[in-house]
């Protein structure tokens, strides 16, 4: 039972088939009344509902908001909760004839801000995930002479560790920021954080992997390399704390 649970499928089946009960409980007695499609157009509107919910909760939160790209989660949140208002008032008053839509409009808001408080408890209370040591799975590729090497434009390009500053990720390319010039290579971040050596090479969020002797300065949530500014990412902090205490750049 515990492993059904775990797929996201499922709970989110779960999660909606009980959303949908609650609603019929109270609306078992006013849903004769109502002809046609409009029977059954509040059902839609939960399935939208949750749709949105869903949306926010995989999508702007864990991929914006938990990336500390705050500001562009919270213009995509507001986009979209604003077409949602606009969609259910012409729907309320052109479909249903609902002369005061403010309290439903209200209701649609007070429900969404509910969802998005309880997912964001519920993240907050999952342990913060263990960050594995990368094995160098491919010395070849390394070499035993402190470079990584990788194919730019189709040609073998040999970089010493040294001149890399940071590293970061292009969906299944990173860009490879050095002292003399930026490479960009087909590679995933995680294959990347493989070849390099632990610990001068540490993950700080899901896009950047920094080499630790170029860092300037340091934040509470971010650090400066190259005079580049770049933000930790939340499910990172306490794994780039301890390395960078086990390096003595933290105390």
């Amino acid at each position: 039972m515990k492993k059904v649970l775990r797929s996201v499928l499922v709970r989110n089946l779960l999660g909606l088939l009980a959303l949908l009960g609650v609603h019929y409980v109270s609306d078992r007695y006013y849903i004769q009344e109502r002809s046609g499609t409009n029977q059954y157009l509040p059902y839609l509107f939960l399935l939208g509902l949750y749709a949105w919910l869903v949306f926010h909760n995989r999508i702007l939160y864990e991929r914006l908001y938990l990336q500390q790209r705050k500001r562009e989660y919270l213009l995509w949140t507001l986009l979209i909760m604003g077409l949602n208002t606009v969609s259910m008032y012409t729907i309320l008053k052109l479909q249903f004839r609902v002369d005061y839509a403010l309290p439903l409009i209200l209701s649609f808001w007070v429900h969404t801000l509910a969802g998005f408080g309880i997912y964001a408890f519920y993240r907050s209370t999952l342990p913060t995930p263990a960050v594995t040591q990368p094995v160098l799975s491919e010395p070849l590729s390394l070499g035993n002479t402190g470079e990584l090497s990788c194919l730019v434009n189709g040609e073998r390009v040999v970089i010493p560790y040294g001149e890399i500053k940071y590293l970061e990720s292009l969906e299944n390319y990173v860009k490879i920021i050095t002292v003399r010039k930026t490479h960009v290579t087909r590679l995933t971040m995680k294959e990347a954080e493989e070849r390099l050596p632990k610990p001068t090479f540490i993950r700080i969020s899901r896009s950047h992997l920094i080499n630790t002797a170029h860092l300037e300065t340091l934040e509470s949530d971010s650090l400066t390399i190259g005079g580049k500014s770049l933000k930790i990412g939340k499910v990172y902090k306490r794994y780039v704390s301890e390395q960078l205490t086990e390096l003595g750049v933290m105390k």
